[in-house]
């Protein structure tokens, strides 16, 4: 089945291997990938002999008409069947006007591409589970709901661009993506940058010489997901028609608790295990400084990522899944895989994000 796709968010990580999984499944197709002007040298690189059937657009989705000409947003409407929605700050730590500008402002021009698109049969937007900002308890696939507080303006611009598309859920066939966090392939540990869980090991290794602490005492549980995973499932959802007009948790159903991935990632990297426990406050204070900080290789801003009591309900994912062969692999499985590609890299300053 042939399909045309416009892409935003290209050279990034997802978006990359996205376009692999789509080109490998539907190689007929055509692709159309948004661009920034300084990005093309990067994406040319990782396209290599670029096919005929993908085409790199300069562009920017925080400007009018995403920055494109006029004869060419033209022809894209006439053409375009899947738009998938990657572009966004991910970044924890950015200020609340960039981040509202790409966010918010970006979605917000995307969602006025599509719906000038007549033959559009999906809209894929990359959300983040996250929306749900501090909220405690079970998280459920559709809600959307006010949290009491966002721990960052990267969960509040997200949570207000979802608002913004789902807005449009009974005009425009969409299916909305909220992955967990996100970390390498399952099987090679492949990734673009060491964050999250990676911070984990960047603390591990500093203090290696030394006896391995535990960050507070909690029963919460890490809600990570390979990137493969992400792939596989959304590919399928967004052709499905299962997956028109759904939210899905993309994560685990099964996600180890903080204490045992930060045990097994402890055990892999140095062959031992955390022997006690440094006070969570002592361990914030520490965190304010921020030479402390660099040193440990651990932004104050995730801790809040370990410690955060929320289970995230995957039944729609599980159920509209069910028949595909797609699952997440436990994380005891591919764990060694995430070390091993980190030990490997770990001198790589382009992978290191702190």
């Amino acid at each position: 089945m042939n399909h045309t796709y416009f892409i935003t968010g290209y050279p990034g990580f997802i978006a990359s291997k996205l376009v692999s999984a789509l080109q490998a499944k539907y190689p007929s197709s055509t692709f159309y990938l948004l661009i920034l002007k300084h990005e093309r040298e990067l994406a040319e690189r990782k396209l290599r002999s670029q096919p005929k059937n993908i085409h790199l657009v300069e562009g920017d989705i925080t400007k009018h008409n995403l920055g494109l000409a006029s004869h060419t947003i033209e022809d894209l409407y006439k053409q375009v069947t899947h738009c998938v929605h990657l572009a966004a700050l991910y970044d924890l730590t950015v200020a609340y006007e960039p981040a509202y500008l790409c966010n918010v402002i970006g979605t917000k021009n995307v969602l006025t591409f599509v719906e000038k698109c007549p033959s559009l049969k999906r809209f894929c937007y990359f959300s983040t589970a996250y929306v749900s900002g501090d909220e405690k308890g079970l998280i459920m696939e559709n809600d959307i709901s006010m949290p009491s507080r966002f721990r960052n303006y990267y969960e509040q611009t997200k949570h207000e661009a979802e608002v913004q598309v789902r807005d449009r859920m009974n005009e425009l066939p969409i299916t909305i993506i909220r992955p967990g966090i996100i970390v390498g392939d399952s099987k090679t540990g492949e990734t673009l940058k060491f964050d999250g869980p990676y911070f984990m090991m960047q603390f591990i290794k500093r203090l290696s010489k030394f006896p391995i602490p535990y960050i507070g005492k909690t029963s919460s549980k890490i809600h990570l997901v390979p990137v493969d995973f992400i792939i596989d499932a959304s590919v399928y959802l967004m052709h499905e028609t299962v997956g028109k007009s759904k939210t899905y948790h993309v994560l685990s159903p099964d996600s180890p608790s903080i204490q045992v991935a930060y045990t097994s990632l402890c055990q892999e990297l140095l062959g031992k295990r955390p022997s006690w426990t440094l006070n969570r406050r002592i361990a914030e204070q520490c965190l304010s400084f921020s030479l402390v900080s660099k040193w440990l290789g651990v932004p104050l801003e995730t801790l809040s990522y370990f410690s955060h009591d929320a289970k995230y309900d995957t039944s729609q994912l599980v159920k509209d899944l069910k028949g595909s062969g797609i699952e997440c692999r436990p994380f005891d499985e591919y764990v060694g895989s995430m070390v091993h590609y980190y030990k490997n890299n770990a001198h790589d300053k382009n992978l290191i994000r702190y």
